[in-house]
């Protein structure tokens, strides 16, 4: 009889989890579209995050379980929407390109994405930069896993003879990611000028960058090793 007991009672709390977990997802999209509208409409900074509960529908209380700040909710409402974008352009990747035409394929996506609404993607990459240490962590993860994948595309490419053996593959990836969120940064302050004015730009610190990691020269500089 005990027995029996416990195994009702196992798919019974599973079943319980299931719909605490369901609820919990579709209040944060709740959450995560409410911040989203009001951010577009009225602008991060006239925006307030008790709107934003309002607008979800649910308690102040239950809102800062999801996100403490409103900087955590902008974060809340992109991150996800540009991780979207990666997925879809490393997966639509022209793998037999050289490396450049790869590159540019990848952060033509994320241009093309903050283009769409570029007074909300201001605010999302200044608040980035300079998040409390918490948020910080997360988004250091988002960022470290995008250069991480771009390091991955210097070894293919280093496999093809793009590139010399000896480059750092890993820092290679960290200047890659750099040399586009500088340009994303600068197009985005207007500094470059409207539409794709970006392309050129970027193009062209790639090419010099890629020149660096020794691309088609047999004749690139080695490490000694030691004896």
């Amino acid at each position: 009889m005990v027995t029996s007991r416990k195994a009702r009672a196992r798919p019974e709390a599973a079943e319980a989890l299931g719909l605490r977990e369901r609820n919990k997802q579709e209040k944060l999209e709740r959450i995560r579209e409410a911040a989203r509208e009001l951010f577009t409409k009225k602008g991060f900074a006239e925006t307030t995050t008790r709107e934003i509960a309002e607008r979800a529908g649910v308690a102040a209380g239950t809102l800062f379980l999801y996100a403490r700040t409103k900087e955590e909710l902008l974060l809340l409402v992109l991150a996800e929407r540009v991780q979207a974008v990666q997925e879809e352009r490393f997966r639509t990747l022209p793998r037999e390109g050289p490396l450049l035409e790869q590159l540019l394929h990848l952060f033509e996506g994320f241009f093309t994405f903050y283009a769409k609404e570029p007074e909300l993607a201001r605010t999302f990459i200044r608040e980035l930069l300079f998040l409390r240490p918490a948020p910080t962590l997360e988004r250091t993860s988002l960022e470290r896993a995008f250069a991480a994948r771009l390091a991955e595309l210097v070894v293919a490419a280093r496999e093809r003879g793009e590139a010399s053996p000896d480059v750092d593959w890993e820092m290679a990836g960290f200047n890659l990611f750099s040399l586009y969120l500088t340009t994303l940064i600068a197009w985005l302050s207007g500094a470059l000028g409207p539409g794709e004015s970006w392309r050129p730009v970027l193009e062209r610190a790639l090419a010099l960058q890629l020149r660096g990691f020794g691309a088609g020269a047999p004749g690139a500089p080695r490490k000694r090793r030691q004896s």
